[in-house]
């Protein structure tokens, strides 16, 4: 019956002990922490069987097992204990942190001194019918280095609870009862030896179960110590980047939620399918050809582009970037994807405004000067007509600025009908435009540029207003080579025209 209630109590937590070293250990193999805590597991186990052990053997190498065995494993688990708080708490990394390490001292010296006769127990004498358990100096000094290194535990588990970790709550309770526990059930066995109450004793390494069990339970609640896979979906899931991983025919084997945003369909309907069927704008036939080639050559794409448009007719631009893998005999494409299309977007919008007329939409000197370059350097004949606004200060002076603002831009609308996309229309500045015709074109367009300012200009206020324009034509190459002499030669034509418009 003895042997069944022993088997129960210390044999049940054992194997349980060393069933949670195994998950840890296995989740990651090559972690300090996990190692550590695996390790801390195992010698809790075997103080579990050492017990055991020494209460089937009793009273032969009963000494030798409670302080060699028990005692041994206590001491290392608790040195390993507090190797995994001090990883936790990252007091290796803090300025002179790698004196911490002095702190394992004790417990290594007491594990030296074990051997050392009447240091550890008093007397070598064990009588089955009268048995006393008298501890020397070195195990009560063991002892109170091993309680040491639980009050440091608590310290740095305290530490890790003000920065906000929700595990140390969990395991400050847990190393907080087996405190308790271990030490009322230690004192409780040493002054109860000698009564019917010495059971007690029996129950010292149970303490720990809450330890551990917390120290477990925060691997699920809060992913302490988290396994490879959980590292992978918390990497999968949270990247920054869109992820897919694609087979030779472009078929999407696995896609990151990102992914699935950028693409507008749900992650379900990615899966197994081709990437095409979800994308638009680009050529299908390239597209795969291309995929083939790298992949058979496993060519590895860097900062690529590629605009398409997705399921919900929006139109993105991603940066590819891609890598080859080999997963279960499989070759397999890793690609990375960044969205860029908001910043396309402004890149677009910052080269349109280097180029353009913010209030009239037109092209600007800077925007005018590079069209009439690439037009001077095809040596073809055309006409520069320079339109001035007359009384564009007297505009400004009798109804404000923001009619001075309407009129440019009245101005800047009737150009545009007037004109087509092959004769650019351009505002060099305050009243002033300037426009590139065909020299057989150019009577004609003035005549209609002319027409166009019989129609009146309607203020904001209802009042309206008749613009005229002063209009000064150039002639290449014959009045000038380059861009400066055109507009000079125009500028005092239109000066003439504006004189000839006073006097009327």
């Amino acid at each position: 019956m003895n042997i069944l209630f022993y088997c129960i109590i210390y044999l049940i937590p054992a194997y349980i002990y060393i069933f949670w070293a195994g998950i840890i250990y296995s989740n990651n193999r090559h972690s300090q922490k996990h190692i550590t805590c695996s390790l801390m597991f195992l010698f809790a186990s075997m103080w579990f069987l050492g017990v055991f052990t020494s209460l089937l053997v009793f009273p032969d190498h009963y000494y030798p097992i409670t302080i060699y065995w028990i005692n041994g494993s206590i001491t290392i688990a608790s040195l390993l204990s507090l190797h995994l708080w001090l990883m936790n708490a990252n007091m290796y990394n803090k300025k002179n942190g790698q004196y911490l390490k002095l702190l394992f001292l004790p417990g290594l010296l007491m594990l030296a001194t074990i051997p050392i006769d009447s240091w550890m127990l008093r007397g070598d004498e064990i009588s089955t019918t009268e048995f006393m358990f008298i501890p020397g100096p070195g195990l009560y000094l063991l002892w109170l280095i091993q309680f040491s290194y639980l009050i440091v535990n608590l310290i740095l588990t305290r530490i890790e609870m003000k920065k906000g970790n929700e595990a140390a709550k969990l395991w400050f309770k847990g190393i907080t009862l087996f405190f308790v526990w271990t030490l009322s059930t230690l004192v409780g066995g040493l002054i109860l030896q000698d009564t019917n109450f010495y059971f007690i004793a029996y129950f010292i390494p149970h303490g720990a179960l809450f330890w551990m069990y917390t120290i477990y339970l925060s691997m699920s609640k809060y992913d302490y110590l988290s396994s490879y896979e959980n590292r992978y979906n918390i990497l999968f899931e949270k990247s920054p980047l869109g992820i897919l991983i694609l087979d030779e025919n472009a078929t999407v084997l696995e896609a990151s939620p990102l992914m699935s945003k950028y693409i507008g369909v749900e992650r379900q309907e990615l899966i197994n399918s081709s990437i095409l069927a979800f994308v638009d704008g680009i050529d299908n036939e390239d597209f795969l050809e291309s995929h083939h080639y790298y992949y058979e050559n496993q060519i590895k794409l860097s900062n690529k582009e590629l605009t398409f448009v997705n399921k919900l007719g929006e139109s993105i631009t991603i940066l590819v970037d891609s890598d080859f893998i080999m997963t279960e005999g499989q070759l397999l494409q890793f690609v990375m994807v960044k969205d860029i299309t908001e910043a396309k977007v402004k890149e677009k919008r910052v080269k349109y405004l280097a180029y353009h007329d913010i209030l009239t939409d037109l092209l600007n000197r800077a925007g005018f000067e590079k069209h009439i370059s690439e037009l001077l350097s095809d040596k073809e004949k055309f006409d520069f007509v320079l339109l001035d606004l007359n009384k564009m200060k007297q505009i400004n002076d009798t109804h404000g600025h923001q009619a001075g603002d309407q009129a440019i831009q009245h101005v800047a609308s009737l150009l545009r009908k007037v004109m087509n996309d092959n004769h650019p229309v351009a505002r060099l500045g305050g009243d002033e435009f300037v426009l590139l015709l065909d020299p057989n074109k150019t009577g004609d367009v003035i005549k209609k540029v002319r027409s166009q300012f019989d129609t009146p200009l309607k203020l904001a206020n209802n009042q309206q207003i008749f613009l005229s324009a002063s209009i000064g034509v150039s002639h290449y190459p014959s009045d000038g080579e380059n861009m400066d002499q055109l507009y000079s030669v125009a500028d005092k034509r239109m000066y003439k025209d504006k004189e000839q418009t006073k006097e009327k």
